[in-house]
């Protein structure tokens, strides 16, 4: 049987989070900081969990990846439970990953009816203790930085749509964001045209993820806006992550520029509903 937890019981799956592979994805669920759900074998002492993420649309699968009762009954909860929540959401696909080499394994074998789409991540981290010289802030006339707090979301001055979005791509609340939160971004006269913001996190660790207008790329913009996010994670004592595709050779070069070491990587997994 598989049963979905209440969000104050999050913390039942944590002892969970030791296999190989757990990212901040994962930590900031369970922790309360990011949206998402839990489902697991056991609500008294779970021994396997699948999580979904909001941020990511995705899920995880951590604890023991031999556990027959929960791995036999994952394709009928998908059918029966999964499915129509996500569609709702306007999901077609079921995205997912597993934490340890057995999860990898064992998929081939839950899922061996699917049409399985493999692809790979990589994870990279940078210590707050590591030197960060980046100093160049310099923009182009009409261009300006700015920190991400209440007082500019809420001045009418601004056309700040695109930070929005960006926040609610992770968070519930722009509140829940500014109260935990950082964020830059980059004003064209008076629109928002690039942003930084923290999409995961735990109590010491940040995650960013950055997005650029379609008209403003190729101009270094992302570059500056990483650059004082990194500069006040540093300045503040938060390790740092970092997660891209394995194929996104310009997000994995950014991360490289500032600091970042590859962790580990791992697979994602596809299929459609």
């Amino acid at each position: 049987m598989i049963y979905e937890l209440k969000k104050d019981q999050y913390s039942k799956i944590s002892h969970l989070l030791k296999n190989e592979y757990i990212n901040l994805e994962i930590k900031s669920v369970v922790e309360g900081f990011n949206p998402g759900w839990v489902f697991v074998d056991n609500t008294k002492r779970p021994k396997t969990a699948m999580l979904w993420s909001k941020g990511i649309e995705g899920f995880y699968f951590v604890g023991d990846a031999n556990n027959d009762d929960f791995n036999d009954s994952i394709n009928d909860y998908i059918k029966n439970e999964i499915v129509s929540r996500a569609t709702k959401l306007g999901l077609e696909y079921f995205e997912f990953s597993g934490t340890s080499r057995a999860w990898d394994e064992n998929f081939e074998l839950i899922f061996k009816d699917q049409n399985l789409n493999k692809s790979k991540q990589f994870v990279y981290k940078m210590e707050n203790d590591e030197i960060n010289n980046f100093n160049d802030f310099n923009l182009e006339e009409e261009y300006t930085l700015r920190k991400i707090n209440m007082d500019l979301l809420q001045s009418e001055q601004y056309d700040l749509k695109f930070v929005e979005d960006a926040i609610y791509q992770w968070w519930d609340s722009i509140e829940k964001f500014i109260d935990y939160g950082i964020g830059f971004c980059i004003l064209h006269k008076d629109i928002a045209v690039c942003s930084c913001v923290t999409s995961f996190m735990t109590d010491n660790c940040m995650e960013s993820h950055i997005k650029t207008s379609e008209k403003h790329r190729k101009s270094g913009l992302a570059t500056k806006a990483v650059g004082a996010f990194v500069n006040f994670c540093k300045e503040n004592q938060y390790n740092l992550y970092w997660e891209c595709m394995e194929k996104n050779l310009g997000s994995r070069a950014l991360a490289e520029k500032f600091g970042y070491n590859k962790e580990f990587e791992y697979y994602l997994y596809r299929f459609n509903f």
